[in-house]
């Protein structure tokens, strides 16, 4: 078996007599995966435990934790403290003097101060102060690794210190290697697996699963490591995957809210929602206010149909809430929510809000523009919807069909308002702009799909809309013969249909004083709608006149 030389066991090496380097192991190993909230709370946990000796070590940590969160006072304050538990433990004085180096980064004799007597060859010391200018000068840090190495290649501290100084230069290959040499020496050097996965995480996600789950069969009970492997799985939108490694982390009893919205989060996208709702339940039995959760609780609720319900939870969140934390996503779920309710007019307001909050959320456009539809916005609906087409992401001839309708909507919605009476000059013109327009995009579906019924029939209705309705042209009469000789071929899947072309073309030919022509349409009416009234009173009418 070979021999490890962990920092922290080699720390304790020149330190005071202290019990053993496992006392803050679960904090170290926190912190070296980047979990700086989770440290913290384990190793202030441990200067207040009177079991634990290694005060000076714990301070040590908390330090780096609140320097890497930017907190200098906080982590000045334990790297002091530890100085004052075990004088010895140079580490703190390292600390203190990493602090000043952005602002003076020539401390070289300050440094040199601590490479005498007994930490003359000790490679840790080398590695501290090396880490210690990593942030802002990697030819420093370069400097005192390459000071390390003559003593220091025995250690796997030295190939992470190696393989860090290389990822910082976007070096990956080589980093990797560093790593691997880190895991040769120790074949349990947790935090080289760690750095291992993390810098393959975006160049190539499976290796760095492997990687993870390469340290689990060494080391099944290393908690840490399944949340590390559950936000690799995160990041790739393998949700599944996600909350089961996730849930070999989480403590649903005792993990720190952040933990367990995090996992709540996950086992939503996972689409568990019976076990989301269960930890919603209890995290907001610790924290009522919890804006993540009570998000994630209206999101599930609308995800499972139960609409009245999730309005009454967007009305507390949007109205009641730390609103400066709310997410374009909140104002989506909103936006949905108030237009499942017949909220329209504030639904509208709530899509803008997300457009404003997220610019690259353009597909929202679509439903944008049927809010506005159906509040009898058609110029806002329009040009909303337009714009979505204009963008030409995900665009379906479904969409054109869409926005012909809503062009149709606008233009019949004119002659509606005008009732019986004449219509307004200015109305009349819109009224045909509009109806152009809508027969622009049936025209487009029927020549991308020319055997489309549905845009034929489209084009028919609207050019009736646009003919002369007691003196027509017959605008729509080719078209709606073009639907009648395609849908006679399967009268049964366009009964309906039929029924309406069959109409139009009866009429129209009593209109022109047609009467034999208007008796076929008729006849064909009432072969598949024997009790059409229309058809019985015009059939009998008719034959006085052919």
């Amino acid at each position: 078996m070979k021999v490890k030389f962990g920092i922290l066991s080699l720390a304790l090496s020149f330190g005071a007599a202290t019990l053993s380097a496992d006392d803050n192991t679960k904090g170290i190993d926190f912190y070296r995966a980047g979990m700086l909230d989770e440290a913290k709370t384990v190793l202030l946990a441990n200067l207040q435990n009177e079991k634990v000796n290694n005060k000076a070590e714990a301070c040590y940590f908390l330090g780096e934790v609140y320097a890497d969160l930017n907190m200098k006072d906080s982590a000045a304050y334990y790297y002091k403290e530890g100085l004052v538990a075990d004088p010895d433990f140079v580490f703190n004085s390292i600390g203190e003097l990493k602090l000043g180096l952005k602002e003076n980064p020539n401390q070289d004799t300050a440094f040199d101060g601590f490479f005498t007597g007994k930490n003359k060859k000790n490679p840790l010391v080398y590695i501290a102060v090396a880490r210690a200018y990593l942030p802002i000068s990697i030819d420093k840090a370069k400097e005192y690794m390459e000071k390390a190495r003559p003593f220091g290649t025995k250690t796997p501290d030295f190939f992470v210190l190696e393989g860090d100084v290389l990822a910082a230069q976007k070096k990956i290959g080589e980093a990797a290697s560093c790593y691997e040499m880190a895991t040769t020496i120790d074949p349990e050097c947790k935090e080289a697996y760690f750095k291992y996965a993390k810098i393959y995480t975006k160049v190539n996600p499976q290796f760095a699963i492997d990687k993870l789950n390469q340290l689990i069969q060494l080391d099944p009970d290393y908690t840490v490591v399944y949340s590390e492997l559950a936000d690799v799985y995160y990041k790739n939108e393998r949700f599944t995957e996600a909350a089961e490694a996730f849930s070999k982390y989480v403590d649903p009893e005792n993990s720190s809210l952040n933990d367990l919205a995090r996992y709540a989060t996950i086992l939503y996208l996972s689409k568990k929602y019976d076990e989301v709702e269960g930890i919603v339940s209890k995290v907001l039995e610790r924290a009522p206010q919890s804006t993540a959760l009570r998000r994630l609780n209206m999101y599930i609720t609308y995800d499972k149909g139960d609409y009245k319900t999730s309005y009454d939870l967007a009305q507390e969140l949007m109205n009641n809430g730390d609103t400066s934390r709310l997410i374009s996503r909140d104002y989506l779920y909103y936006a949905q929510i108030l237009a499942k309710n017949d909220k329209h007019e504030d639904a509208i307001v709530a899509y803008n809000k997300v457009l404003q909050m997220d610019t690259s959320k353009q597909e929202i456009l679509r439903d944008l523009a049927e809010e506005y539809n159906n509040v009898g916005q058609y110029d806002n609906a329009i040009a909303a919807y337009k714009k979505f087409i204009d963008n030409g992401e995900d665009v379906k001839l479904s969409d054109r069909l869409s926005l012909g309708k809503m062009y149709y909507e606008a233009g019949t919605s004119l002659r509606t308002a005008a009732g019986a009476g004449p219509m307004a000059e200015a109305d009349s013109v819109k009224m045909i702009d509009y109806l152009k327009g809508a027969d622009g995009e049936f025209a487009y579906i029927v020549e991308k799909l020319p055997e489309n019924v549905t845009g034929i029939l489209w084009r028919g209705r609207t050019n009736i809309a646009m003919d002369d309705p007691e003196n027509p042209v017959g605008l729509a009469k080719p078209y709606y013969e073009q639907a009648i000789t395609m849908m006679e071929k399967e009268p049964s899947k366009y009964l309906s249909s039929l029924k309406e072309a069959y109409h139009y073309m009866g009429v129209y030919f009593i209109k022109k004083e047609d009467y034999a022509s208007a008796m076929t349409y008729w006849q064909k009416l009432l072969q598949i709608d024997p009790q059409n009234a229309d058809a019985q009173r015009l059939t009998e009418a008719l034959k006085e006149y052919i």
